[in-house]
């Protein structure tokens, strides 16, 4: 399916663009019947039709009244349309787009799942909570992404962002966490993984490092791996910037001021723009695939 037919159907399935030709219709219609009606008393006071003219105004007026009730009520559907974006565009551009691609709006990673990244604290004050899914391949890479919100009421912490997953094994059996210098420092009460110092002075300087082995960690730190960090940095997603490496995969996580798709399409929303914007959210999932 190319992109006019992908267009074409989710402009179907939302209905507001029939609305808009439709109006843009029944418009037109008036306009006619409202000239109809209007030469047909003119052509009646010149003698010309006189039985006639009288009874085309008369329906023409009457067609006229019925177009415009019509046309009032579309009007006030149109204004109030209100649907579900992320079920409307985002799901299926992530089934038109992305390899095995699949989206859920809420059935998405678990707050033990969440915890279980060591990207965050896991004391009972921290709760944790996520939607919208994105799950599929990219160059052979299965990746999940998702939004997620975490929550301390004791500190009164309040962080939003975009948590990915990749099945990418590294280097390191036991875990290894990176998090931007301006992060938080995660309290880890479940877990023996401990803020350590690396053998680099420039990365002990960009990032805290938490591991359970330091050993493993300094040989994590290759020249490509600190150039891969470098450039996860350069890439702006977010003010903070987690990366975690173990279990056979590697987690990110940068914060984000709102969720990440909109909530509501509405008159104003044209699709094609819409999946533009789409398009471009799913593209950072490439850009860290890419980089890593």
């Amino acid at each position: 399916m190319d992109n006019r037919k992908l267009i074409k159907k989710i402009e179907k399935n939302i209905g507001i663009k029939k609305k808009k030709n439709t109006i843009r219709s029944l418009n037109m219609a008036l306009g006619f019947m409202a000239f109809l009606a209007g030469y047909s008393i003119y052509m009646n006071h010149t003698g010309w039709l006189l039985s006639y003219g009288i009874i085309v105004a008369a329906i023409a007026m009457l067609l006229v009244a019925g177009f415009l009730s019509y046309r009032i009520k579309l009007q006030v559907e149109l204004n109030n349309a209100k649907e579900d974006y992320r079920q409307c565009i985002v799901k299926p551009a992530a089934e038109h787009y992305v390899e095995e691609g699949a989206f859920s709006r809420s059935g998405s990673v678990t707050e033990r799942e969440i915890v279980s990244t060591l990207l965050f604290s896991d004391g009972p004050e921290y709760k944790y909570s996520s939607s919208n899914e994105l799950k599929g391949v990219y160059k052979g890479v299965r990746f999940s992404n998702s939004d997620m919100v975490e929550d301390c009421y004791s500190n009164n912490i309040h962080v939003c962002g975009r948590l990915f997953s990749f099945d990418m094994p590294t280097r390191n059996v036991n875990p290894v966490i990176f998090t931007t210098a301006t992060a938080g420092v995660i309290e880890f009460h479940h877990s023996r993984v401990r803020l350590i110092k690396t053998a680099n002075d420039q990365i002990n300087k960009m990032f805290r490092v938490y591991a359970f082995d330091e050993n493993e960690a300094n040989e994590l730190l290759t020249d490509s791996m600190i150039h891969k960090l470098r450039e996860l940095v350069a890439l702006q997603l977010g003010k903070i910037l987690k990366i975690s490496f173990h279990s056979g995969k590697v987690y990110v996580f940068y914060t984000t001021d709102k969720p990440t798709y909109e909530e509501f399409f509405t008159k104003k929303s044209d699709v094609k723009e819409e999946l533009v914007k789409t398009q471009n959210e799913f593209n950072a999932v490439g850009k860290i695939i890419d980089i890593l």
